[in-house]
């Protein structure tokens, strides 16, 4: 009981204040937390030992990794930047923001700093948040802090010229505005929450699942229905006016709207891998318009004889006959425009022109035998899930300059004419990384057993009203991020991170929880704000 009493009861009476202000408000809940932060003597030691560990690992790793590391998205993501295109292969935030930092520093190591700064901050807005609302023992307080500022994995992800830690962070900053819009609603909530799930829809599209648990969060929260309402449809309004926009782009390429090729590529992609275990035993016409991809498909199963295993490790990480040369995707790209094979091919008019037609090959394919999906894709992808590919962490591509893919870019972006690490700080970024997919694995399996334990105990009636809302909203999100990315989304580590992070957060509190109330004899906990 006493790990659960409210600690810092002269900070939270401001918080029942009756100023509805949107400015004053705002300004006046920051400096509460700042003083929950401050005033507190655990608190204020975490906040120092933050800032230490955070620039020392840093400083650290630099002297270890001077230079960022680079894989294909990186050079399409520079390219856009550095060309102030609209459209991309990829979601065109991430090269917005490395625009926008262009403008003040061409410094590559500025770059990857700030991403870990941003990272940083973020985790940290959200670690105090748990704090405050949930007030877990100190030991479970401590061991989270280790876990999430110890924590190398971070580190190498804000190394790399990639969206990850950008769109980590957003996310991070995103869940825990939803925690505080259950707990303490204010209008000005709204706009906030708009604004980052909207940004973080433009830097990954896995943010699509989002406006769900924003939903849910507004629901649950106790304001007027109007403002539910607008704080519901906001963010959708945004969302659908950069869909709109970004396919008035592509349509300007190739003639035809399409919101992302990217999607279509990675259809047809998921039912090849279906498709490659029945292929033979398919004697049905396929109609007209697909007997040529169709054909081509078979041809290759046949030639390369690919089993479609999805769980056999490969340099593309379930992505094989999106960029493989001799994928029948691929292969069909370049005989409809009748050119030769060429590398990169992303981002070209030929390649945005054909989305649309392997989404529908792929859609096609996968009404058809849906079981058969069930079993050769979903299945190996949940299994991927559980144990994800290591992908850019566990191969040494980034450990060069690969001037074909775009040099010109990099260097007019970064200054950046060669990337040269040690054959030892390579070893070591390969010891490190290699068990994190493990590591996410038993994350994954904490969850699920703090959780089932949280239940068994009957958390959910035995805390207050807010916060057994907030821990509906997180088994939501969740549940939400499994299904995504079990059926559509690609999985690799780097894309587990954001919901790594929120099973660190809360596995630990429901596994401190049943640890504490298991004999079932324990007191209903109330949490005192």
């Amino acid at each position: 009981m006493s790990a659960f009493r409210c600690q810092y009861s002269r900070q939270d009476n401001f918080f029942h204040s009756g100023d509805h202000s949107n400015g004053i408000d705002l300004i006046k809940r920051i400096m509460s937390l700042w003083r929950f932060i401050w005033r507190d003597r655990l608190n204020r030691r975490y906040l120092w030992a933050w800032g230490i560990i955070s620039l020392g690992l840093w400083l650290l790793f630099k002297l270890l990794y001077p230079y960022p590391n680079l894989v294909l998205d990186s050079y399409y993501y520079v390219k856009a930047a550095v060309l102030d295109l609209d459209t991309n292969a990829w979601p065109i935030g991430y090269s917005k923001f490395i625009r926008v930092f262009n403008l003040f520093s061409h410094s590559d190591n500025l770059l990857v700093g700030i991403q870990y700064l941003f990272l940083q901050l973020t985790c940290l807005v959200f670690f105090f948040t748990w704090l405050f609302l949930f007030r877990p023992a100190k030991l479970t307080g401590h061991l989270l802090f280790v876990l999430l500022f110890i924590n190398p994995l971070f580190l190498y992800c804000s190394n790399y010229i990639l969206s990850d830690p950008l769109f980590i962070g957003l996310s991070i900053l995103w869940i825990s505005q939803l925690l505080w819009v259950i707990y303490r609603p204010r209008p000005y909530m709204i706009i906030t929450h708009a604004l980052l799930l909207a940004a973080a829809f433009t830097v990954r599209y896995n943010a699509l699942y989002y406006p769900i648990i924003g939903t849910l969060a507004f629901i649950l929260s106790r304001q007027r229905i109007w403002l539910k309402l607008t704080g519901i449809f906001l963010p959708v309004a945004l969302m659908a006016v950069f869909i709109l926009y970004t396919s008035g782009k592509v349509a300007d390429i190739t003639g035809e709207r399409q919101f992302s090729a990217f999607g279509g590529w990675k259809m047809a992609n998921d039912a090849l891998y279906m498709y490659a275990h029945f292929y033979m035993s398919k004697t049905a016409p396929v109609p007209e318009k697909f007997r040529t991809l169709d054909s081509m498909a078979k041809q290759y199963f046949v030639a390369y004889k690919d089993s479609g295993d999805l769980l056999k490790s490969d340099y593309t990480s379930g992505s094989f006959f999106m960029f493989a040369g001799e994928s029948p995707l691929v292969q069909y790209m370049f005989h409809q425009v009748g050119i030769q094979w060429r590398w990169p091919f992303l981002n070209t008019k030929e390649w945005l022109s054909v989305g649309p037609f392997f989404q529908a090959y792929g859609i096609y394919l996968i009404r058809e035998h849906p079981v058969a999906f069930a079993r050769w894709f979903i299945w190996p992808n949940f299994l991927r899930y559980i144990n994800p590919p290591g992908e850019v962490f566990g191969s040494k591509m980034p450990f060069h300059l690969i001037e074909p893919y775009g040099g010109e870019y990099i260097r007019r972006s970064l200054g950046l004419n060669a990337i040269v690490f040690t054959p030892s700080s390579i070893a070591l970024s390969e010891d490190i990384l290699y068990f994190y997919p493990k590591i996410l694995a038993m994350i994954h399996l904490g969850f699920v057993i703090g959780l089932l334990g949280f239940a068994g105990c009957h958390g959910f009636r035995r805390i207050d009203k807010p916060y057994s809302n907030c821990l509906i909203m997180i088994v939501c999100l969740w549940c939400c991020d499994l299904g995504f990315s079990v059926l559509s989304a690609g999985v690799v580590l780097r894309y587990e991170i954001f919901i790594m992070v929120v099973e660190m957060v809360f596995g630990l509190y429901f596994i401190d929880y049943t640890y504490r109330n298991a004999d079932q004899r324990s007191p209903i906990i109330i949490h005192q704000h």
